[in-house]
């Protein structure tokens, strides 16, 4: 499995677009199932980063992630004060 390339770093080769999610798509799948976030908290919280003034191009302003990762897993919380995230 490929290593996520940092959303930080100004690395020529990163990908982007299709390649990228295709990528993030094989780290979620890999995340064991008791780590996963259940659908329906995955699709609110990538509703609220949708929403959120921080999301720049799939990463999060505030921390760097890449918010499709962050937010398959079980346990994450978003890094905004107050939190955006249902709990």
């Amino acid at each position: 499995m490929s290593p996520i390339p940092c959303p930080r770093c100004p690395r020529h080769d990163r990908p982007e677009g299709a390649a990228l999610d295709a990528l993030l798509g094989e780290w979620i799948d890999a995340i064991p199932e008791e780590q996963r976030a259940d659908g329906a908290v995955y699709g609110a919280r990538l509703a609220a980063c949708g929403a959120c003034p921080h999301l720049s191009e799939g990463t999060c302003g505030l921390c760097g992630c890449y918010v499709a990762y962050r937010a398959s897993k079980r346990g994450q919380r978003c890094p905004d004060s107050p939190e955006r995230w249902p709990r």
